[in-house]
């Protein structure tokens, strides 16, 4: 469980790489959230270029774009707060759901960009038991087995991971 301090150093070493970086703030995952001052800091090195944020707070958007300036790309990481979260600023969202629903979630990207947001909610009102049911264990188990109900991958290849499908 890393300090704030020890997230800014982590991604301050990792900029001499020299590639764009999207930090994944995912505190299910890590245990920790990254605070939007750290953000900050990190945005101000030269490859930081954005965010998956996936702390469910749609309000962080808007936080971390006064805190980092118009040009850190901020994505949502789930799905079924990413509405919320384009309302507030963000701009796009790096989905599970797109794995097995992908046209939906452009139509409804799309849709939220040319400004026709009653469109877009009703297709995300469509989407949402989809965004929860995906989550009904953890990622990407759900994921890789609704694929493979629309035959696009075959589940078997996951048979050391133990699940009962």
């Amino acid at each position: 469980k890393p300090t704030q301090e020890g997230l800014y150093s982590h991604f301050h070493a990792i900029d001499r790489v020299g590639v764009p970086i999207i930090i994944y703030n995912i505190p299910g995952r890590s245990v920790v959230d990254m605070n939007t001052d750290t953000m900050a800091r990190c945005a101000e090195l030269e490859h930081v270029v954005g965010v998956k944020d996936a702390t469910a707070a749609v309000g962080r958007a808007t936080e971390q774009r006064l805190a980092c300036g118009d040009d850190f790309c901020q994505l949502s990481g789930e799905d079924v707060t990413q509405m919320g979260f384009l309302a507030q600023g963000g701009v796009g969202c790096i989905s599970v759901t797109a794995n097995v629903a992908p046209k939906l979630m452009s139509e409804m990207h799309e849709a939220w960009q040319e400004g026709r947001v009653a469109a877009a909610q009703q297709i995300n009102e469509r989407l949402t038991p989809l965004h929860i049911d995906l989550f009904c264990e953890a990622n990407p188990g759900p994921a890789k087995y609704a694929a493979s109900l629309l035959e696009k991958c075959d589940v078997s290849v996951f048979h050391f991971l133990d699940f009962r499908f």
